[in-house]
């Protein structure tokens, strides 16, 4: 498909100026905490439309609920695994979230790791094998992380990224963006527990990480800690309120509440 280029960033610059007069009347009326739910639906969507378009060329296949992008390097058998696992990943999500997109979730697949670095803005360090970014999931090919003793299916659909970004998906549209990233964080790690039954640092005993240290310092602290710390406070939330009140916290930061006011029941 040809896209024209003059067009497209045009429309990209009427968004984000459509997106600042936005903010200016959040600022005005003084509700802080709805300047990023107003704002948020309208960046996402810019960032989706330059990832559509950077990965135009990509060939497809489309589900009942997914639109599966892939480069040169991926084979037959990693689409049929990534369609099959997607789908079946996404009626656990939809029936916890009781939310459904009103549109097909893009899923990208790449085997060329510059390339999904560079489009999902990583910079350097160790590629991981999943990341939400721009209204999409961006997943590494599997045959680039998947040990050769392992058996290909079981290790991507049970410890696989899948599940974890789109529940990242779902959050990010149920409640537009107005979380920090330790809570989002721990919301996907939890159903990938309540889902997988996969528990992320089961053998951590100690960390002494505070919910104001995940706050501030979410990227100076152990990668591995801070995610386990994250996944344990959202799991002992739960324990404590159930999945619903969970599920009712990301719809009220969507209406632009702060998660402040609920953060008692998180100690």
């Amino acid at each position: 498909m040809n896209i024209d280029k003059k067009k497209f960033f045009s429309i990209n610059f009427f968004l984000f100026g459509i997106a600042l007069l936005m903010m200016g009347f959040v600022f005005y009326h003084g509700q802080q905490n709805n300047l990023v739910t107003a704002f948020r639906p309208m960046v996402r969507d810019v960032e989706n439309r330059i990832v559509s378009y950077r990965t135009r060329s990509y060939d497809f296949v489309t589900t009942d609920h997914f639109i599966i992008r892939y480069d040169d390097g991926i084979d037959e058998e990693i689409i049929d695994l990534v369609t099959m696992t997607a789908e079946d990943k996404y009626g656990s999500v939809v029936e916890a979230f009781q939310y459904k997109p009103q549109e097909k979730i893009m899923i990208l697949l790449y085997d060329d790791i510059g390339a999904f670095m560079d489009i999902t803005m990583q910079g350097k360090g160790t590629p991981p094998m999943g990341v939400y970014y721009g209204n999409t999931i961006h997943l590494l090919n599997p045959r680039q992380w998947v040990r050769s003793d392992e058996d290909m299916t079981r290790a991507f659909y049970s410890e696989g990224p899948l599940l974890h970004e789109l529940v990242h998906l779902f959050t990010d549209h149920v409640g537009k963006g107005n979380f920090p990233i330790w809570f989002t964080e721990g919301v996907s790690l939890y159903f990938e527990y309540k889902v997988d039954g996969y528990e992320w640092g089961k053998e951590v005993t100690e960390i002494d990480y505070t919910i104001e240290m995940l706050r501030d310092e979410f990227y100076q602290l152990d990668e591995y800690l801070a995610y386990t710390q994250s996944f344990r406070i959202v799991r002992n939330f739960v324990e404590n309120y159930g999945e619903e009140a969970l599920i009712e916290i990301i719809e009220s930061l969507g209406e632009g509440k702060s998660l402040q006011s609920f953060m008692h029941l998180f100690r």
